[in-house]
């Protein structure tokens, strides 16, 4: 007998039945068997398919059953991907995103409101096995982690860009009219509607910043009245956790605070409070200085030198989180007072500090989160939607309560409660969550270990290692997953991906649990650095105690880490970073011993060491012992005068090797014998690698080599080194005759950013040498005083993958720049820097999907095209020392696109920078 088929129109009430005509969950798959899986599945939907059809005649909605039907299929088979227990958070945000947007045609816009396709469209698409066939595929590469999948032939790990290719051909063929015609865009395509933006979805995981606006208009007013030009110290008191720090990022980054100031800086003192270190962070962020200058500066030459660049200037300057009155005192003498309105920032616990530091001003006391914002701030970091939160909203409201208005405490547990929109477990959290997080301290961290406890064991030694890196410190990304790999944090996954990139999906996942804050992003979106806030800092320290008895110790009271070097390599929490203090002095070999000594490590257990940064000393020779350091993987020195050794090749298992150095280095024949190498990375001058004969000596692991002379830089040397993925070139590029010449890049077919700088003089315009060709790879271009004529701007049309572009300090030359529309058709970012020219001819479908746009003093620059205001993907602009001419333009561009209803261009205008120091000074320092 047929199973009986009732025809709803509602989505859950089909899901029902058709759960009752099955006898089991539509959409769970057996991955031992997917071929009968599809061919049951499908003799199910043909069953209901047929049922359906012999009561057409009596059912006046036969029409929108099938779709019915066709949406609940569809559903099924994007949830069905949910079986996958191991998700990385960015991958269940993109399932999550393509159900949503399933809900949201089936439920909203589409429902009745268009005319539907042929019925026989609707019936070969409701046995139409290619969506299932993909997710199975998935599905099963994910649960058998191989690509020796004979039955599915996976000739390359599966994604799930597919699954949304296939969502939109189906949902588009159910229709005559693909979307609602708009007169001034004209129609929209259905993939646009399942494309995932997986930069959207990082950019959602900064700090989401909820309540507190009451207090960010106060506080805005003391920060910029004009009426109050004396300087005046604004002070922000609150416990742990409560959010200081992010309202004073929220004041810092407003656009007016950063249109008002002339110079802006951020430091963070913490309770390891070291004055070089703040002075020298306030210098950098207000002016140039290179390392030569910093070495030859004390503690007084550093604040005198702050005073200097400050005065005359309205500024402001944020300490964060400040804890003594005698930091206070240090600082504030290098701050002028001009009586032109400057604004000196605190944030900290303490409200004597606060007093100290102003103490006719009465502190802000900043208040706790109420429920109402606590639940908002919740539901914001978890990710979760209205659609979802029924069934979810009492017990939310329950945890949101029991945090009692701690921002921190509220963003740990949404990180847990993020894409596990189970009852059940939105209530063993609440369980939890402890209601006295206020009044006791081990009952705050009990709470903060909630997120600890439900780690997967692969993300708690990373986790951990935050522990070593300084407080309040931002951790470079790069530095911080170079580490991770040193200490073997990272396994290949079963994918073509590299280390770098599962650990950039480590990263993220603790970015995503909240665990993390995201800080900087680099102009491809991605996160640039870090850093932890200080109760979870305390947090890896605790459970580093209980669960891997690191030893913990302090080297002179400037730096901590974690490490067991009796341990090696067996370690399971090691960051084994060994750092030492911020000097600047010369050291010999001699006192390498002492140092070992000095930090109760030892020369026997030294050697176990695997991450090793001693950059803040300057080495006049490298020290034999370094040598011995056989277990080394991680790299990083200072040299004053002198080469790489020959006897480098004796760290066999060095992976990364940073060097900085006042003069150009020499990298050894014997560099070729370290085959486990990654990166090579040399941050100044123009330094030569000499080449090994040997034919054995291929670096197939090297994805890193900068900055490097091109003149040595020969096709074997780049045959060797073929899995490039970043290249820096520094030195001579162009010939006698003026061309720009290159090394043939073409042999690099995996180099994705390459970065020029040219050190030759130049006087006049030149062009491209006719040999010189791109790897059609590369997504990041940096150009520095190659001296082309603009009418050699065609070399981008063959780079046809390139996103970013940086042109800086007369790369191009001339008045004008026209652009075409086939050059840059996939530039998200573009940074013009020290450019001379005036004139920019340039439209929308020139840079159809630019998203950022970063123009630095190009003082001749008369204005900003005014058609980029219409790109639709282009979310700012930056200016900074260019005429008042380009600013109005771009202010008029945004002033337009506001009055047509779009606000989503932000204009940012910053009168801080200046041209920059002459160029043989300038570029020694990298860039």
């Amino acid at each position: 007998m047929k199973k009986p088929v009732v025809v709803v129109h509602d989505l859950n009430k089909a899901s029902k039945q058709i759960h009752k005509i099955n006898k089991k969950p539509f959409g769970v798959v057996d991955v031992s068997n997917p071929i009968n899986v599809i061919v049951t599945e499908v003799s199910q939907f043909k069953a209901v398919v047929e049922e359906l059809t012999g009561r057409e005649s009596r059912h006046k909605s036969w029409m929108h059953s099938q779709i019915d039907l066709l949406f609940y299929r569809l559903l099924g088979e994007v949830n069905r991907l949910f079986t996958y227990p191991d998700w990385l958070p960015i991958e269940r945000c993109q399932i999550s995103f393509y159900s949503h947007q399933l809900s949201y045609l089936f439920k909203g816009l589409y429902q009745g409101s268009l005319n539907t396709c042929h019925e026989g469209y609707l019936s070969e698409l409701l046995t139409d096995p290619t969506l299932n066939i993909l997710v199975t595929r998935i599905l099963v590469y994910k649960n058998l982690r191989t690509r020796s999948v004979d039955l599915l032939k996976c000739d390359q790990p599966p994604d799930l860009t597919p699954v949304a290719d296939r969502l939109a051909f189906e949902v588009s063929l159910t229709f005559k009219k693909p979307w609602m015609q708009d007169s001034s865009k004209g129609p929209k395509d259905f993939a646009a509607i399942f494309y995932f933006d997986k930069n959207r979805f990082r950019e959602n995981e900064e700090e989401v910043f909820i309540g507190f606006h009451e207090e960010v208009n106060i506080l805005l007013q003391q920060l910029a009245c004009i009426t109050k030009k004396q300087l005046e110290v604004i002070s922000i008191v609150g416990m742990a956790g409560n959010g200081k720090t992010t309202l004073a990022r929220r004041l810092y980054n407003d656009p007016y605070v950063v249109s008002y100031f002339y110079l802006r800086a951020w430091v963070t003192c913490s309770q390891v409070y070291r004055k070089r270190d703040s002075l020298l962070s306030i210098l950098k962020s207000v002016v140039e200085i290179t390392d030569d200058e910093v070495c030859s500066m004390n503690d007084n030459m550093l604040a005198h030198a702050l005073y200097r660049a400050l005065k005359g200037k309205r500024y402001l300057i944020v300490i964060d989180d400040i804890w003594t009155n005698e930091a206070w005192d240090d600082l504030q003498r290098s701050f002028p007072n001009d009586n032109i309105g400057s604004r000196i920032m605190l944030t900290t616990r303490l409200n004597d500090v606060a007093l100290h530091a102003q103490p006719d001003r009465n502190p802000f006391c900043l208040r706790f989160l109420t429920e109402k914002e606590s639940f908002d701030l919740l539901k914001r970091k978890a990710f979760v939607t209205e659609h979802f939160f029924d069934d979810l909203s009492l017990i939310g409201k329950s945890i949101a309560r029991k945090c009692r208005g701690l921002p921190l405490t509220v963003v740990v547990i949404a990180g847990l409660l993020k894409h596990k929109l189970m009852t059940d477990w939105w209530a063993q959290v609440e369980e939890s969550v402890s209601s006295y997080i206020i009044t006791d301290e081990n009952q705050y961290m009990d709470t903060l270990a909630l997120s600890y406890n439900h780690l997967p064991q692969h993300l708690r030694p990373c986790f951990l290692s935050f522990g070593a890196f300084p407080e309040g410190q931002d951790i470079p990304v790069c530095k911080l997953i170079r580490i991770w790999i040193a200490e073997g944090f990272m396994t290949p996954d079963g994918t073509r991906k590299s280390l770098e990139d599962v650990a950039e999906d480590y990263l993220m996942d603790l970015v995503s649990r909240s665990l993390i804050i995201a800080g900087k992003k680099g102009t491809n979106g991605a996160i640039k650095t870090c850093r932890i806030h200080d109760l979870l800092r305390d947090l890896c320290f605790r459970k580093a105690e209980d669960n891997f008895l690191p030893n913990i110790y302090n080297y002179n009271r400037h730096s901590h880490s974690l490490t067991n070097p009796l341990t090696g390599s067996q370690l399971l929490l090691s960051p084994n970073v060994l750092t030492v203090p911020s000097k600047c002095s010369s050291y010999s070999s001699g006192f390498f011993q002492s140092f070992f000594k000095d930090s109760s490590i030892g020369m026997e257990t030294s050697k176990f060491i695997r991450v090793l940064d001693i950059s803040s000393l300057e080495l006049s020779v490298i020290p034999s012992e370094l040598l011995q350091l056989v277990y080394l993987r991680y790299l990083e020195i200072r040299l004053r005068s002198s080469n790489l050794p020959e006897t480098i090749y004796q760290l066999t298992e060095l992976q990364t090797l940073i060097v900085s150095s006042k003069m150009n280095i020499v990298v050894p024949e014997t560099t070729w014998k370290l085959l486990k190498l990654r990166h090579l990375c040399i941050k100044t001058g123009e330094n030569l690698v000499n080449f090994c004969n040997e034919e054995s000596s291929f670096l197939d692991n090297l994805q890193t080599m900068s900055l490097v002379s091109p003149t040595r830089l020969s096709p074997l040397i780049l045959a060797r080194t073929r899995n490039l993925r970043k290249l820096g070139l520094c030195g001579p590029l162009t010939t006698k005759s003026g061309e720009l010449k290159l090394p043939e890049l073409g042999l690099l077919m995996h180099l994705r950013i390459l970065k020029l700088l040219n050190t030759d003089a130049l006087c006049k315009a030149g062009k491209l040498s006719d040999s010189i060709m791109f790897p059609e790879t590369l997504k990041s271009l940096t150009m520095s005083n190659t001296y082309l004529h603009w009418k050699e701007a065609w070399v981008f049309e063959m780079l046809p993958n390139l996103e970013v572009l940086k042109l800086k300090f007369h790369a191009f030359v001339g008045k004008d720049w026209e652009t075409s529309p086939q050059a840059l058709t996939h530039l998200k970012f573009l940074k013009l820097d020290e450019l001379d020219f005036e004139n920019w001819a340039s439209f929308r479908n020139h840079f159809p999907v630019l998203q950022r746009l970063q123009v630095l003093r190009c003082p001749y620059l008369l204005e900003i095209p005014e058609d980029f205001g219409n790109i639709c993907t282009l979310e700012w602009i930056e200016l900074s020392g260019c005429s008042d001419a380009a600013t109005n333009s771009a202010r008029e561009i945004q002033k337009e696109q506001e009055n047509n209803g779009n606000d989503w261009l932000k204009i940012l205008v910053s009168p801080g920078l200046s041209p920059g120091k002459i160029y043989s000074q300038k570029h020694r320092s990298g860039y």
